[in-house]
């Protein structure tokens, strides 16, 4: 039986991210995944501060330029003028494949991992798949998304977590194509919306929440946003295909490894609370769980894998802590639509360049 330098479950954005950067290093990696096809989503589209090029990635994954943030509330209308980007989901994914390297990594899908076995130590072993069969490695990483397959298995993350969960429909655009839409306050059904332009006069439209207790209604509140006369001059619906998925919403967490464990992404909650802006966050994780596995297997020093934490919290934990204060004081504001109209009518004093940094979850640039 192959014994891998690593064993990464999970063959979404920080799985692969986190194998084509292992990749490079000529580390011997095994990705698993329980999808038979990692291009298939349940989100297509996703708005991103992001420069593409820091990550390696081409001008194709961008779906849309985006020069203008609108924030709207029942009867206020706030312009921020920004620089950001709606994301093709799929081509992120397919340039990840094609970079990397089948010498090094290799890639097996429809695998359910079920359980992780220690030694004497305390050490993982082996993960086991669904047929019982053992992938065994130096390091483990969880990059399984939500569910979490291994970090609430060793009680990194809660094992019923709560979520914020959206819909979403591609409609016909009759808005500014360089102009992205932000809904909020309860007269758009006491949740958020979301309107991101695409090409070729198309748009997302979308409506999540964060509460438990409308998650089934998710479509039917949609549909009623549709019907709003603010949004019909905005889009038509002109097909019955609907998509949605979810992220974490926990407490900020800043432990992500347990021994040879390391985790990255949702499962260990890594999406900025303020905007739930994921791939640019997830990205940094990565490359830095990266440096932190290659130093770590060089050296044969598992205790070197906590630089990756140590960088974390240096470069995010104060901003996830602001950020997660916003996410909870925007839940209480969308539940009232005065609320969030005099919100948006004091935001109108500060600058585009604060609300930037506030939305971006980028509070640590105010003063750089």
């Amino acid at each position: 039986m192959k014994k891998f330098d690593v064993v990464i479950v999970g063959g979404g954005t920080a799985g692969m991210l986190l194998a084509r950067e292992l990749g490079k290093l000529k580390h011997n990696v095994l990705l698993l995944d329980r999808k038979k096809n990692l291009l298939e989503f349940s989100f297509n589209t996703l708005g991103s501060f992001m420069n593409v090029d820091d990550f390696g990635f081409t001008q194709n994954v961008i779906a849309q330029n985006i020069n203008t943030v609108s924030l709207v509330s029942k009867r206020v209308k706030r312009n921020i003028k920004s620089n950001l980007y709606i994301l093709d989901k799929k081509q992120i994914h397919v340039e990840l494949l094609n970079a990397i390297d089948g010498n090094y990594v290799t890639i097996k899908t429809g695998v359910h991992i079920k359980n992780i076995e220690t030694d004497n130590h305390g050490n993982f072993t082996a993960v086991l798949d669904q047929n019982k069969e053992k992938y065994i490695a130096k390091l483990f990483v969880d990059a399984s998304g939500t569910t979490g397959v291994l970090s609430k298995k060793v009680g990194l993350i809660a094992k019923k977590t709560q979520l914020a969960t959206g819909v979403e429909y591609n409609v016909k655009y009759l808005g500014k194509a360089t102009e992205m839409h932000l809904l909020i306050g309860k007269v758009f059904q006491g949740g958020y919306g979301w309107i991101f332009p695409l090409k070729n006069q198309r748009a997302i439209i979308g409506f999540g929440t964060f509460d438990d207790k409308i998650v089934k209604d998710l479509k039917n509140r949609l549909h009623k946003i549709l019907e709003l006369l603010a949004i019909k001059k905005l889009v038509i619906k002109d097909n019955v295909k609907v998509e949605g998925g979810s992220i974490p919403i926990t407490p900020v967490l800043d432990k992500f490894i347990v021994n040879n464990l390391v985790c990255v992404g949702d499962a260990v909650s890594q999406v900025n609370p303020i905007v739930g802006e994921g791939y640019k966050f997830i990205f940094e994780a990565a490359i830095m769980a990266s440096k932190a596995i290659h130093t770590s297997l060089e050296n044969n020093d598992l205790s070197l894998l906590k630089n990756y934490e140590t960088d974390w919290k240096n470069r995010f934990l104060a901003n996830y802590q602001r950020s997660k204060r916003a996410q909870e004081r925007f839940f209480k504001y969308s539940q009232n639509s005065l609320l969030m109209d005099y919100v948006l009518l004091i935001s109108k004093l500060y600058p585009d360049a604060r609300a930037i940094r506030s939305l971006s979850g980028e509070y640590g640039l105010e003063n750089s």
